[in-house]
């Protein structure tokens, strides 16, 4: 799987966005989002507030089964 991975602010984040999360790729909910007191948390973190970007990734390509 070859994706491209872009700083974000935490607002601009929607459900079927794709996250880089400690490593691992993870894909946003509806429900993972939530606004609130400390601004908008994605999976219960702020992010520091916004401060801190969210790493997007952007999947280029990606192969089911045995690529031709």
């Amino acid at each position: 799987m070859t994706y491209v991975v872009t700083p974000t602010h935490i607002d601009l984040i929607r459900p079927g966005d794709t996250v880089l999360v400690d490593g691992h790729l993870k894909t946003v909910s509806p429900g993972d989002t939530k606004k609130g007191f400390m601004g908008t948390t994605l999976w219960g973190d702020s992010y520091r507030l916004g401060t801190l970007p969210v790493r997007r990734a952007i999947i280029k390509t990606t192969h089911i089964g045995e690529p031709k």
